[in-house]
């Protein structure tokens, strides 16, 4: 049976005391019949990316009625923090939202106001697809996960944890690299940072999630909600590959 948004993220608001690793894909330039071809490969979530990559905002709701269809439940990562384009992003119906560069409690409030329809939010409402498909209204808010991936979003992380309407933290580990000066994701002193946000959000009931993108930062991730695995472009250069070395191996032999 299909998995509705807002029972998406109520079970994982449930489930903070020990959560399961659900895994994604972040997709950047996926097409709905793209979506369509990953049917059966038992992918837990959907990450749209507006932040980087291909898509725009129009592209949100043809791949949420692929997904919806399939019970894929879907998050958007957005580009910024704009109330407007915020609530046109949850107009057309996702689980929530992933919004980069969270760096303050004060942002995240800032954020709580824009996601949140009153009396806990100013998000208006209207008829958008989210309220003919049963993802809008005070039962069906959506996720709010701010993302920790700076020096000073880390600073800040259980603070950014503690606010009233927040879900949860995401990490970026690779622009968290990049702000703590080191060269790659798995350096250990990334890993500590991403352990100290994860910790933050779990010291506050909240959820976690991260983009991985590598093996080997997977391997020293302490428990997690939400992993999203890779990017469509690096699964499919990944899954062009290994068939095209397939085929090799069996015309040599």
């Amino acid at each position: 049976m299909p998995l509705s948004p807002h029972t998406f993220a109520d079970a994982l608001r449930e489930s903070t005391g020990g959560p399961p690793a659900l895994l994604g894909l972040w997709a950047g330039f996926l097409t709905p019949f793209g979506l369509e071809a990953l049917r059966g490969t038992d992918l837990d979530w959907l990450g749209i990316d507006l932040q980087h990559g291909a898509l725009e905002p129009q592209d949100v709701p043809p791949l949420l009625r692929v997904a919806d269809a399939s019970g894929t439940p879907v998050l958007v990562r957005v580009p910024s923090h704009d109330a407007a384009l915020l609530a046109r992003v949850l107009d057309a119906g996702p689980a929530g939202v992933i919004v980069p560069a969270v760096e303050s409690a004060e942002q995240a409030a800032a954020l709580v106001r824009a996601v949140r329809h009153p009396p806990y939010g100013a998000r208006s409402t209207g008829l958008t697809r989210a309220s003919l498909t049963g993802g809008a209204g005070p039962a069906a808010e959506p996720l709010l996960l701010p993302m920790v991936e700076t020096a000073e979003g880390l600073r800040h992380a259980a603070a950014i944890a503690s606010v009233p309407g927040v879900d949860g933290l995401f990490a970026g580990p690779y622009d968290l690299a990049l702000s703590l000066g080191r060269r790659a994701a798995d350096d250990p002193a990334v890993i500590a940072a991403i352990r100290q946000a994860l910790d933050a959000a779990r010291q506050h009931g909240r959820i976690g999630g991260l983009f991985a993108g590598n093996i080997a930062l997977a391997a020293h991730l302490p428990p997690v909600h939400l992993v999203a695995a890779d990017t469509d472009a690096a699964a499919l250069r990944a899954g062009v590959r290994h068939t095209l070395d397939t085929f090799r191996t069996a015309l040599d032999g």
